[in-house]
């Protein structure tokens, strides 16, 4: 289903109320991927640890590192702290909720960011986390990334906690499973906005059980057009790395510009020597009360 520019940029942004006008989304975790380092140990903690040590790592500046970095070495030129914000949220796929580095980025107007920019911060990230692939969305451009996707946005009255976001994903899963515990079922929390690509099912279908869960959990379905529950159109991308077949983040690197990757290897491997540091102490058996109070990242 496709609108106007118009009506999907403006029911949108009404949706998410982060004070943006922001028009591509994206997100990527902290966690490194498993082909990369054992993180099963920090995986199986409850999700407020793993938000801890996401929030630790946000505090601790190795996000704005990495874009200072690119900008320094002049591989973007468009980001900055007026156009991109990037915050601690939830992100679920396949059944599973974890903590995410959720960023919303303008990309039009006066100020704004380029697209092939968005693109090279997302690899860099993706990197520097060793993640097997990020998440990018434009909210209505279809041509903007790699395939048109269409998509639900729930609204939360308040921006939620992680867990109330995991809760939700959850419900959806109790009234339909083919819209949670499948390769292509998932969500991604931008304030109060809880974002969905849909599943590989039917537009009916997957409508169906997102209006379900919005009555079950009280929360607002969007959009809505001429009185019916309806679909957003944007354009996505997951861009990423087999981590088995290219263990140095070839793919990534392919697409970043060379004179970044050094200072990004850098970066890349403070994030999974703290990531070590972190398991060593959970394998002491620290961080048992479940909501991370204990996890202490050094940041120098």
């Amino acid at each position: 289903m496709k609108f106007t520019t118009f009506l999907m940029t403006a029911l949108l942004w009404l949706a998410l109320a982060s004070g943006m006008n922001a028009n591509t989304f994206g997100s990527v975790e902290p966690v490194a991927n498993p082909a990369v380092l054992d993180t099963s140990l920090l995986q199986r903690q409850p999700l407020g640890v793993r938000e801890a040590f996401a929030r630790q790592l946000l505090q601790c500046g190795i996000v704005d590192q990495v874009i200072e970095a690119l900008a320094e070495t002049h591989a973007v030129k468009t980001i900055n702290g007026l156009n991109t914000r990037f915050e601690v949220g939830a992100g679920g796929f396949d059944g599973a909720t974890n903590p995410a580095f959720v960023y919303t980025v303008i990309d039009n107007g006066p100020n704004a960011a380029s697209h092939e920019d968005i693109k090279v911060m997302t690899d860099s990230l993706g990197y520097v986390f060793s993640q097997f692939s990020a998440f990018l969305l434009d909210a209505d451009n279809p041509d903007s990334f790699d395939f048109p996707a269409n998509y639900v946005v729930l609204n939360f009255p308040a921006p939620p906690r992680l867990g109330q976001s995991a809760a939700l994903f959850k419900t959806v899963g109790r009234i339909d499973t083919e819209l949670f515990s499948t390769d292509t079922s998932g969500y991604t929390q931008y304030g109060r906005a809880y974002v969905s690509l849909r599943s590989a099912v039917s537009d009916e279908q997957f409508i169906a059980g997102y209006v379900e869960a919005a009555r079950r959990f009280g929360v607002e379905y969007t959009p809505i057009v001429s009185g019916q529950p309806s679909l957003f159109q944007g354009g996505a991308a997951f861009p990423g790395n087999d981590w088995t077949q290219n263990p140095g983040g070839q793919e990534y690197l392919s697409r970043i510009p060379a004179q970044s990757h050094r200072v990004l290897r850098r970066s890349r491997a403070f994030h999974l020597q703290t990531t070590r540091d972190v398991l060593r102490t959970l394998e002491r058996g620290g961080h048992h009360d479940g909501h991370g109070d204990g996890i202490r990242i050094n940041c120098q």
